[in-house]
């Protein structure tokens, strides 16, 4: 296996909290849909070897339809119940040194931000992008505010995450077998491995895409920023 770098798009939700027929990644963003912008972005990347979609099984033909061939090498393989099951089916297909795990959801992702994560997942074995949090940060209890957050140390985390294949498939694996669950991959690879994730600078266009207003801001982004 050579130091080669693996791109796994992670598109086996089902995105229901956007209240449409179709699952969300497949749904029309500007005329393309949701997955194909980070599969062309990664596609663009010099560094990238392969990518990798995670579907869900029931999303085979409507993906085989919907999505156009890429200037890069591209497998699908079948994600499971959770995203962590998912990231665990891209993790054990790729081929390549190191993996960058990304969320389908995210269309907006920049080549640049990619570029950030690669620098720093080469040097430290496993980086993540972050975003300062600007709001007040608050402790609820029972529908009251019962604390202050300190914000200082609180920060969002978007994808790609980058890691060191076997170091992130390790950890995967051992949350599996002890039925441990985590939201994203830097949080399985700190607990189950012991591993930190070195930060990079993130993007603030490089949302998530889960609502309606998700939706329409992304649209908004795209009509007057481009794909930047």
């Amino acid at each position: 296996m050579s130091e080669k770098i693996s791109a796994i798009v992670l598109a086996a939700g089902r995105g229901t909290r956007l209240q449409a027929s179709t699952p969300k990644v497949y749904l029309p963003l500007r005329k393309k849909p949701i997955l194909q912008y980070s599969l062309e972005c990664f596609a663009e990347r010099d560094a990238v070897s392969e990518i990798i979609a995670v579907i869900h099984p029931d999303d085979n033909e409507l993906f085989q339809k919907t999505v156009p061939k890429l200037a890069k090498p591209l497998r699908v393989v079948y994600g499971g119940a959770q995203r962590q099951d998912s990231a665990l089916a891209g993790v054990q297909a790729a081929t390549g040194e190191y993996v960058l795990v990304h969320d389908a959801a995210r269309p907006l992702v920049s080549g640049e931000l990619i570029e950030r994560v690669i620098v720093a997942m080469k040097a430290h074995g496993a980086a993540v992008p972050v975003l300062p949090v600007t709001d007040s940060v608050k402790r609820v209890s029972e529908g009251f505010i019962t604390a202050d957050v300190d914000r200082t140390e609180i920060c969002y985390a978007q994808t790609p995450q980058g890691f060191r294949r076997e170091l992130l498939l390790a950890a995967l694996e051992r949350a599996c077998r002890e039925h441990r669950h985590f939201s994203d991959d830097a949080g399985a690879v700190l607990t189950m491995n012991g591993v930190r994730a070195k930060t990079v600078e993130g993007d603030p266009y490089n949302i998530k895409v889960t609502t309606a207003a998700d939706f329409k801001l992304a649209e908004c982004l795209l009509l007057n920023y481009g794909k930047h």
